[in-house]
């Protein structure tokens, strides 16, 4: 029997609403639009929790209204499917996570020993090798370090510069209360990817999803670590050559399974910014904004020594 969940999950759309426009306002397109597409996903979920259909309908078209208000902020033919299935709309929620990224390297201040390893790890999947030489790129790369350090910027420049669609996941969007949803959102999200490739899929927070298996967790727990693992293993997609890069950002990555630790197959440290990289973010979001400063740019960056 299933709990009534629509009181908190109003209560998040809500919240997600309000950032989504605040976002919109200052014009800060891909957090926007990252919002209104946690909207959309919520409000499916809102449509499942009524009996009555036309309340079911008008839910899933709000659903879609959101989906559509964030393609339009990132400039994107809009994807509509079926509307009338709120339980069969899995795919429909991934769909809503997926967009290419405007963000380029030169977007983000410094760090560029740290842009260097992401661009090595995945450019020698294209890489065009000697005749005889089977030298494959890496399809999983953790990012870890701080909060606040540039980890998903990192991942949005990773797929604009492979020109790739770019789904930027949450954790809390792929737990669900109900049995057996998160394993079945896992698999649609990485079955999509595959569909839409070249496909980078950045997910933050990923301890959440992964944490060490010890013998107090749930069987639904271990479903979703086995769904990761296999994932990650691209058995779903080994007679393909289709080409899905899986990045996950966490802050705590001693905290993840052993097992998903192994799957990464490179893991670069993203540490808080030095006194040069510090100057480069200063820099780029005060003279992107036309602020001037009579201080020069490395007092400023003395001044926030340890800051993110």
């Amino acid at each position: 029997m299933r709990m009534d969940l629509s009181g908190p999950i109003k209560a998040a759309i809500d919240a997600s609403l309000k950032a989504a426009k605040k976002h919109e306002q200052a014009g800060e397109r891909e957090h926007a639009a990252a919002a209104y597409r946690e909207c959309a996903a919520l409000m499916r979920r809102y449509a499942s929790q009524t009996p009555l259909p036309k309340i079911r309908k008008q839910r899933l078209e709000t659903s879609t209204t959101y989906r559509q208000k964030a393609e339009r902020i990132l400039k994107l033919p809009v994807v509509v499917k079926d509307t009338e299935s709120a339980e069969g709309g899995l795919e429909d929620d991934v769909l809503g996570f997926r967009h290419k990224s405007s963000v380029t390297w030169a977007d983000i201040g410094g760090l560029e020993a740290t842009k260097k390893e992401i661009k090595i790890a995945y450019g020698l999947q294209f890489a065009k090798k000697p005749g005889g030489v089977k030298l494959e790129g890496w399809q999983t790369i953790l990012l870890y370090g701080p909060p606040g350090t540039g980890k998903t910027l990192l991942a949005a420049a990773t797929s604009n510069g492979l020109q790739a669609t770019f789904f930027n996941i949450q954790t809390s969007s792929l737990l669900s209360k109900y049995f057996g949803e998160s394993t079945k959102l896992i698999s649609s999200l990485y079955s999509v990817a595959r569909r839409e490739a070249p496909s980078v899929v950045y997910i933050d927070e990923f301890e959440a999803l992964s944490g060490q298996r010890g013998g107090d967790e749930s069987g639904a727990e271990r479903r979703i670590v086995t769904t990761l693992l296999a994932e990650l293993d691209g058995l779903a997609g080994k007679d393909r050559s289709a080409y899905v890069l899986t990045i996950a950002g966490t802050n705590l990555p001693w905290m993840l399974d052993k097992a998903i630790l192994s799957r990464f197959q490179k893991k670069v440290h993203v540490p808080l910014p030095d006194q040069k990289s510090r100057e480069s973010i200063l820099r780029l979001h005060l003279e992107s904004k036309g602020i001037k400063t009579e201080t020069p740019y490395g007092n400023l960056a003395s001044l926030t020594k340890g800051y993110s």
